[in-house]
């Protein structure tokens, strides 16, 4: 080696170099992760969330025949707006999103508490704990896929499968699945 100092420099930045290209490329797959997460959460929420308010409300063979449980069942089922949905992951981005329909809190803002107590306490419309996996794209990314799961207590809780594509420019959910039910 003639000039090791040289190759040493030009060594050190090119490493350096490649990682900086790598970073920036995963910063892009993280970018348009997120820019397609915000275009469909929405509808990702609206076409899997399930009313814990109902979905708890298992009548016995007593209320399946009473007009006051019937009645109630039926004004919560018509109580659509300001649904609490507390998020733990991305709540950055569902917060940002809150419609008539759905507010998104931040899942930290209270202590966990058993069967999610607290929650329902603070909040008569809790309709439970939202989280989701990261999107998995296909090769051309004009599709993906991402889990989607509701947690309302220890053993209540639901799971979807959802699927993406790219239509006209623009993400859709082209179909929420049952993975799983507790």
């Amino acid at each position: 080696m003639k000039h090791p100092a040289k190759t040493l420099i030009f060594l050190f930045f090119a490493l350096t170099g490649c990682k900086n290209v790598e970073t920036e490329k995963e910063m892009s797959a993280i970018e348009f992760e997120q820019k397609v997460f915000e275009q469909v959460f929405i509808n990702i929420v609206d076409s899997t969330y399930t009313d814990k308010r109902i979905y708890t409300r298992i009548p016995t063979k007593a209320q399946e025949k009473d007009p006051n449980f019937i009645a109630e069942t039926k004004a919560i089922e018509k109580d659509t707006l300001n649904l609490i949905v507390a998020v733990d992951k991305r709540f950055e981005t569902a917060k940002k999103l809150n419609t008539k329909k759905f507010i998104f809190k931040d899942f930290k803002e209270l202590p966990k508490k058993i069967e999610l107590e607290n929650w329902s306490e603070k909040y008569k419309k809790f309709i439970g704990v939202m989280s989701f996996s990261k999107i998995t794209f296909d090769n051309k990314k004009e599709s993906g896929t991402l889990e989607v799961s509701y947690h309302c207590g220890g053993k209540c809780g639901l799971g979807y499968k959802v699927y993406l594509k790219m239509i006209n420019g623009n993400w859709k959910v082209l179909k929420a699945e049952d993975t799983w039910i507790s």
